[in-house]
Order: C-alpha cells, then structure tokens, then sequence
C-alpha cells in the first residue's frame, strides 16, 4: 500500500524515497522490510528508544508521537511522522491498511464485567442457525469454521484485530461476534470498526488494578456506543436495565442510538416474566412488545436467562421473526467453562466466575436446583485487582456449604497472601477448608461430595493452564475433576 494514503492527514516531517509498505507493525522484534513501524510508550516499555534499530532492519516509515526521537532518523532514507495519539493512530492505520474490513460485514460488539463470553457464543450459534458464516473473537479465542486463528487477550491489539476482521471476511465470514473488553475501548483496539451494533450486559466490580474506579471503568465500556454511533447511527445497542449502570446507559444514549433494553425490569422492552430451572436446562417466558414467548434452553443459570435474552434481543432489533428465535432457542449449546457440568451421584459445576458479581449469581443460580449442599473451590488471579477478593470470599461464605479456598493464577504474588485477603472478608461461620495446591483442593471436594450435593469449581473455566512466576502450567480444572471421580469409581454423564 501507498504509504501516503496509509499516513493521509497525519503530519510528515520527513520523506523517505519508498513509497510502498507491506507490513505495519508496533513490535520490535517483527520487523520486515518495508514495515511501517508504529512507535508508543508503553505500559511497561518505550518503544520509541528502538527506532532507529527499527529503521536499520528495514522499516521504510515510523509514526512517532515522542518528537525528540527524530534525531535519531534524521540521516537514514526513511518516512517520519507525528502524532499525538499513537494507539489511536494505530487503528486508524491498521484499518486503512487491511481495507476497513468492517464495513464488508456484520460486526457485533460485546461488552460488559460478565457474560461476554456467552453471549457471544449464543449469538454466534443463532446466527449459524440462521445460516450465516460467523467468526468470533474473544476469551475462547479468535475463530471462524474450522480455523482457528490463535488466543491471547479478550480483544487483540489494534493490527491484530483488524487483520483477523480481514482475514475472516476473506474466508468467508458474513458476520462477527466479538467481546469488547474495557482495556480495549480505553486503548482505541477496536477504534474505526464499523459496528453493527453492539450489547452492553452489566457491569460489576473488576479491573480495577486498571481503571481508577467503578466509574471510570463504566466510561470506558460506555465507548462502545460512541463507536456504533460514529460509523452505523441506524445501528442498534441492546441494554440489561436490571443493571444500575444499564439504567444509567439508557438514559444517556436513549435518544442518540436505537436501544433495546432487555431485563426482569417492568420497562424492558424484552421483559423476562417467569424462569424454571432443572438439571436438564430451563424454561422461561418472556414478553416482547406483547408478544409472549415461551423459550427453553439446555443452558443453566439465571445469568444464562439474561445472556441468552441480550442474543435474543438484539436478533430481534436486527428483524428475526421472535417466535422462530424462540423456537431456534433449544439448539443452543453450553459453551465450555460456563456453568459446564459432569452429572454423577452428585453435580460438579465448572464456571468461570471469577468476581464477586459472577461467583453470586452463579451460586444462587446452583441453589435454585435444590441441593443437599454446595461445596466451593475457589481462589482469586494474582497481579489483579486485590480489592474485589475479600468480596469474593463473604459470597462465597454466605452462599456455600462448605468453602475451599485455593489457588488460582497466582502469577508474581504469593498465593498465601492471596488466600489471606480472601480470608479478610469471611466471618468462618461455614466449614472452610484452605488447599493452596488446586489439584488437592478439586481432590477435597470430590471426596467430601455426596449425593445430591453440587460441587463448584470457580475461577478458571475454560482455561487449560494455570500461571505461576512467569511459567504456563497444563491445567484444566473439569479434567482434574473426571480425573479423581474415576479415581474413586463415579460414572460420570457430561
């Protein structure tokens, strides 16, 4: 690509002989020739003190924000420009580079602290129901049909997002559904995407070790509609007003953008009526615009009514018939590490509830099927924000029978002192059990478990790994469960 359309309306302060670019990129070390080379100040590193090692490998344009630098470059065949934002500057760039891949699909964003995962998912089958090719990019990973274009963070950085859109649409790919995350939005990831529309589905206390506080957390996840807004204003946005900041949303982009709101709340436009949950899945009754639609699904949870309601909604805004979605509504699978079960004399659970939000209503979802009891093996991630564990620990007191308490990724932080703020919120009036190694602490549970009792494994969900230093450890927590139910002779029906 011309590197002059690449850089149109960006200040250059020198040009080089090279005209054409093949590669953009923002990592040092995946310099090509003829890279246009993104430098930024980084959370942990400055990646302008490399530019002229950059320059020397054979990148024939930098985009700098940090002036001073030029010096370097001043005597090498190369293109400079400024900007004042380089991440925004950065997905500017990388869309102009992969032809705003956007705009030849439908792009769906997902956001909000839990449920982004699954409601993707949902949304991503009912349209595979609907016969559409549908990639998905999220915690699971980046994906459509059978490729699978790798993993990493909930929503890759800015290059990455918009080739895997490229990409994806070359494949094939009509529409995408993609989680959103709040560290994304606050560093413009996604910025220049034309959405289609997008869903916002709660927001409760996490990521907290990044954002000052709960309300410059919602700020940041409020930016996905500003993103709709900007290049689709006849796309749709789909709220949960059970949430106090989806009230809040509401109010204040109710008449920018066409909302649909979704929730218990008498004043939802997709109204959840009534709910009953049994092991096989659940049924509940909604009413939208008052039309009634009576709706099972095999997945369980109260947190599952709400994930699979924002799908529904938002298909229905989109113009799907509502007694056909309703009907498609029974052909949605679990997807893996949410409320994911192995049936035995007993139910193990293995979820990805990892805030206090989350751990709360998936324990009350587990109360509503009955159980003798409810045995907890849970643990909170290291190097994150501390504040939300001693929350965890009062739910998860409060809502169990028993309560063990373990590791979950530890990181750099010691997974002692880890239990210990856990601890600072619990009263002990429960039989609690502290295990700092995961694997004993699933063995305890299992073997404590009897029947009718439901054993929740928390934290980790789909992952396959646990994280200890800087080392990736195998590790799947449902794996480890099957394993010690063999162990003590359980037949065990998934």
């Amino acid at each position: 690509m011309n590197i002059y359309k690449l850089l149109k309306n960006f200040k250059i302060i020198k040009k080089g002989t090279n005209p054409k670019i093949l590669n953009i990129s923002e990592n040092t070390s995946s310099i090509k020739p003829f890279t246009l080379f993104i430098a930024k100040k980084g959370f942990k590193y400055d990646s302008h003190k490399d530019v002229r090692k950059v320059a020397l490998k054979g990148a024939k344009a930098i985009l700098l924000e940090n002036k001073s630098f030029f010096q370097s470059l001043k005597d090498l065949d190369i293109t400079v420009a400024l900007t004042d934002n380089a991440r925004k500057s950065e997905a500017i760039i990388s869309n102009r580079f992969y032809e705003d891949p956007s705009s030849e699909m439908e792009v769906i964003g997902i956001t909000g602290t839990n449920g982004k995962t699954s409601t993707s998912y949902i949304l991503a089958q009912f349209y595979e129901l609907l016969d559409k090719n549908v990639g998905v990019i999220g915690t699971l990973g980046y994906k459509y049909k059978g490729y699978i274009f790798g993993e990493g963070n909930t929503t890759p950085g800015a290059i990455e997002w918009f080739q895997l859109l490229r990409e994806m649409k070359d494949l094939g790919a009509e529409v995408i559904t993609a989680e959103i995350s709040s560290h994304a939005l606050d560093q413009y990831r996604v910025y220049g995407t034309k959405f289609a529309g997008g869903i916002f589905t709660n927001l409760t206390q996490d990521h907290l070790d990044y954002h000052k506080n709960l309300e410059d957390y919602f700020f940041a996840k409020s930016k996905l509609v500003d993103l709709v807004i900007e290049r689709n204003p006849d796309g749709i946005f789909v709220i949960n007003i059970d949430d106090d900041y989806g009230k809040e949303l509401y109010q204040v982009y109710k008449n920018k953008i066409n909302v649909i709101t979704y929730g218990y709340n008498s004043n939802a436009d997709f109204r959840i009526i009534d709910t009953r949950l049994t092991f096989n899945g659940q049924h509940f009754i909604a009413n939208y615009k008052g039309e009634h639609l009576n709706i099972f699904t095999h997945l369980l949870g109260d947190f599952n009514v709400y994930n699979l309601s924002a799908a529904l909604s938002y298909l229905i805004g989109k113009g799907y018939n509502p007694s056909c979605l309703a009907e498609l509504s029974k052909h949605i699978k679990p997807i893996k590490g949410r409320f994911e079960t192995i049936e035995t004399d007993f139910l193990v659970v293995n979820d990805y509830a990892h805030t206090p939000d989350a751990l709360e209503k998936i324990l009350k979802s587990i109360r509503k099927l009955k159980p003798r009891r409810i045995i907890t093996v849970f643990g909170a991630g290291g190097n994150r924000d501390r504040t939300k564990r001693p929350k965890m620990g009062k739910v998860v007191e409060e809502l169990s029978d028993i309560v063990i308490i373990t590791s979950d990724n530890p990181r750099f932080e010691n997974p002692e002192d880890i239990i210990e703020d856990i601890k600072s919120g619990m009263k002990f009036e429960k039989k609690t059990f502290v295990i700092v190694d995961r694997e004993l602490a699933i063995e305890k549970a299992i073997c404590l478990a009897q029947k009718k009792d439901v054993v929740l494994i928390a934290g980790k969900g789909h992952e396959t790994y646990q994280i200890i230093g800087d080392k990736i450890y195998p590790f799947d927590d449902i794996e480890v469960a099957k394993k010690y139910l063999k162990k003590l002779g359980y037949t065990i029906n998934v």
